[in-house]
């Protein structure tokens, strides 16, 4: 069985976290040989994660651009950084992101691969969204196919019913006869 996208987007963190079964292993990366798309979501997630895994044990330390990449403001920054490219955050502070990301070089990195991450997931979530119309007609056709079979078919307490019903006219049928020989 091939995996689809949409279960390479729940995948993509098992796998990098080595967290699945070998065949499953397999298949993945049968996957990410053959989409581009998953690819590169695959390499961005490694990248993020890494980075996030190397911010969080390194100390203190200053970027190429001269900024402090583990500073209060680069923290502020990280933790904003979402607010920031879904137009949540008050002017001042969109503008202070944005004086950050110009002038440190770790940061503007951060913002490129968050975009990246973004339109990655749009055009996933579209890809999916067509995809499941598509499966969701079948499942309307398949529904409506299973009415007119039920149509067609009685409920079981119906059918006893009609056998009841049917037991008694005939038992009527034969008093009524007897009755009048």
């Amino acid at each position: 069985m091939k995996l689809t996208c949409a279960q390479m987007d729940i995948l993509i963190s098992f796998y990098l976290e080595n967290e699945i079964s070998q065949s499953l292993k397999k298949q993945v990366e049968e996957h990410l040989q053959e989409c581009s798309v998953c690819a590169a979501k695959y390499d961005i997630v490694k990248s993020m994660i890494s980075e996030m895994k190397e911010s969080v044990a390194q100390p203190v330390s200053r970027s190429e651009s001269g900024g402090f990449t583990n500073s209060h403001q680069y923290n502020l920054f990280k933790t904003n950084l979402s607010a920031y490219i879904d137009n949540e955050l008050p002017n001042n502070e969109n503008i202070k992101i944005k004086k950050f990301a110009i002038n440190n070089k770790k940061a503007r990195q951060d913002l490129e691969n968050s975009y990246s991450l973004r339109k990655l997931m749009k055009d996933s979530f579209n890809k999916a969204k067509v995809e499941a119309k598509r499966d969701f007609s079948k499942c309307i056709l398949k529904q409506l196919e299973l009415e007119d079979e039920k149509i067609l078919q009685f409920h079981p307490a119906i059918k006893l019913l009609i056998v009841f019903t049917l037991s008694v006219l005939t038992l009527t049928t034969i008093v009524l006869i007897s009755l009048n020989l």
